[in-house]
């Protein structure tokens, strides 16, 4: 959405300043949550005092942020990724299957693996807390009509990462199977052959067998040496 200085420098600018203001008639209502008072005041006071938006509440955890979306249907819900004691992913992941409300997440920083899961579940919008606040404002508006608004480093960290994961994971894929690929992943992240085996719906000597080929194919002796080789991939 324009800005008010922007609407003035175009040309027709009667026709563009109504359909702003018709387009502000109705508020973007948002729901706050970060765990941090002073965050959430400063969010809060920010949003207040802006024309066209309405703050529906303001949430220090996520206990009750399920059943406000239900009653109050905010249009957005702008939290904190990194809440102490929940797995924030976890929330978000409901209140996008909600289906009333947006997300912005904002978080004072996002590695790429958070910003690939992120991006994966359908946030809309994302933030650092490093950003000057104006920029809130333009992510709000973005994301309010429709639009996806990424803080771009993370983005191109993210993606960078994906590429680097698709490109060891096909060099990886040349010498094992997807089944084995599978579980080599499980075995390195901790599981051993008969937990893998149930999740994988085989059976623990199958597994075995497998892992041993494995071993074989990558010319290594064990589980110590798999993790490795697939933690310099990034596949773990």
């Amino acid at each position: 959405m324009n800005s008010i200085a922007q609407i003035q420098n175009k040309t027709n600018i009667a026709a563009v300043g109504t359909n702003y203001i018709d387009q502000q008639a109705v508020p973007i209502r948002v729901a706050l949550v970060d765990s941090h008072p002073i965050t959430l005041f400063g969010l809060s006071a920010l949003l207040s005092k802006e024309a066209g938006y309405e703050v529906t509440g303001a949430f220090q955890s996520a206990n009750n942020i399920t059943e406000h979306i239900k009653l109050q249907k905010p249009d957005i819900v702008l939290i904190d990724f990194h809440l102490p004691n929940v797995d924030s992913l976890r929330i978000i992941e409901q209140i996008i299957a909600a289906g009333s409300s947006k997300v912005v997440v904002m978080a004072a920083s996002l590695n790429a693996t958070e910003t690939c899961q992120l991006v994966k579940i359908g946030v809309k919008g994302l933030l650092l807390k490093e950003m000057p606040v104006t920029l809130i404002i333009q992510c709000l508006q973005s994301v309010n009509a429709g639009k996806e608004w990424m803080e771009r480093n993370s983005i191109k960290s993210a993606f960078e990462k994906i590429l680097r994961r698709e490109a060891q994971y096909q060099a990886i894929s040349a010498n094992l199977s997807p089944s084995e690929i599978k579980l080599a992943i499980l075995i390195a992240s901790g599981d051993n052959s008969r937990s893998a085996a149930q999740k994988l719906n085989l059976s623990e000597g199958s597994a075995r067998v497998y892992m041993n080929r494995i071993y074989t194919k990558l010319n290594i002796a064990n589980r110590i040496q798999l993790a490795q080789i697939l933690k310099e991939r990034e596949l773990i």
